[in-house]
C-alpha cells in the first residue's frame, strides 16, 4: 500500500461524501428536467369537469324569485412537481472511524496569509501514513473518528416552499416583499401548515413530537437544544428549523 499525507487521509471521506452528494443532486435533476418540466416550462396535470350551481333571479314577469340549476365548466391545472415528491437526499450527517499507521512524521510551518500569525502553529499534515485496522494495538496506529455534516442548500429549500405554495394554492408575492394590510392575530393557534415550506408530511411528524400549531413551534424552538432535537426528528437542518420559527412568529403578529 502506497503511503499517503494525512492531510490526504482525512480529506477520503469528506471526497467520499461530496461525491456521493453530487451523484444524488444529478437524480435530482434528472427527474425534474424529465418528469416536471419540459422546453423549460412546468408541465402540469389538467383536469376538466362540470360542476351544478344554483342561481337566483327574479323573474321579469312575476316578479318572483325563480332558482335555477346550471352546469357550468371547471378546469384545474396543478404542476406535476406539486403531486410528487422528487427524489431529494441530503447528505445531513455522516460518521467515520479508521485507523492510521505512521510511517513517517513530519512537520512543516502553516503558512497561509488567511490566518493571523497569532495562531500559526506547525501542521502534520504531510506526515506519511497508511489505514489500518481499528483495533491494532501498535503504538504508531492512531484511531481518528470523524463526524460530517452538511445543510440544506438554500435553492432546494426555496424549491421545497415552492411546491409546498403550488399544492395550498398560495402564491408567494413577487420580490420577497409582504403584501397587503398586516393585522394582528388574537392568538398563536394556527396550524403548523400554515408557514410556507411545511407540508403534510412534515407536519405529520412535527405532531409526533407534540407541535401542532404555531404556539407550539415557537416554543419547542426557544433554545439551541430544542432546535437541534427537533432538526434530528423531522430530518432538516437547524437553520430551516430557525427559518420556520422566524415564519410562525411573523404569522402569529398577523404577518403573510
Amino acid at each position: 500500500m502506497k503511503p499517503l499525507q494525512l492531510g490526504h487521509i482525512f480529506a477520503l471521506p469528506l471526497q467520499a461524501a461530496i461525491r456521493a452528494q453530487n451523484l444524488a443532486l444529478q437524480e435530482t435533476l434528472s427527474f425534474l428536467e424529465e418528469f416536471g418540466t419540459e422546453k423549460g416550462r412546468a408541465r402540469t396535470f389538467s383536469l376538466r369537469a362540470e360542476r351544478v350551481v344554483e342561481e337566483r333571479r327574479v323573474d321579469p314577469e312575476t316578479g318572483e324569485p325563480v332558482t335555477e340549476f346550471k352546469a357550468k365548466p371547471v378546469e384545474l391545472s396543478i404542476p406535476l412537481l406539486a403531486l410528487v415528491h422528487p427524489p431529494v437526499m441530503q447528505l445531513m450527517e455522516m460518521d467515520v472511524e479508521f485507523g492510521i499507521e505512521i510511517v513517517e512524521p513530519r512537520s512543516e510551518p502553516i503558512k497561509s496569509p488567511a490566518i493571523p500569525g497569532a495562531v500559526r502553529d506547525v501542521s502534520l499534515a504531510p506526515t506519511l501514513g497508511m489505514f489500518a485496522p481499528l483495533g491494532a494495538t501498535n503504538p504508531t496506529t492512531i484511531k481518528v473518528k470523524m463526524k460530517i455534516a452538511r445543510e440544506v442548500p438554500e435553492g432546494m429549500s426555496r424549491l421545497g416552499d415552492a411546491l409546498a405554495d403550488m399544492l395550498s394554492g398560495r402564491t408567494p408575492p413577487a420580490g420577497g416583499q409582504k403584501s397587503g394590510p398586516q393585522k394582528p392575530l388574537p392568538e398563536t393557534s394556527l396550524p403548523v401548515e400554515k408557514i410556507r415550506g411545511i407540508g403534510a408530511e412534515t407536519a405529520s411528524l412535527l405532531r409526533k413530537k407534540g407541535i401542532s400549531t404555531l404556539a407550539d413551534l415557537i416554543a419547542a424552538t426557544g433554545t439551541e437544544e430544542g432546535v437541534r432535537e427537533l432538526a434530528r426528528a423531522v430530518g432538516a437542518s437547524e437553520r430551516r428549523i430557525l427559518g420556520w420559527r422566524r415564519k410562525a412568529k411573523l404569522l402569529a403578529e398577523g404577518e403573510k
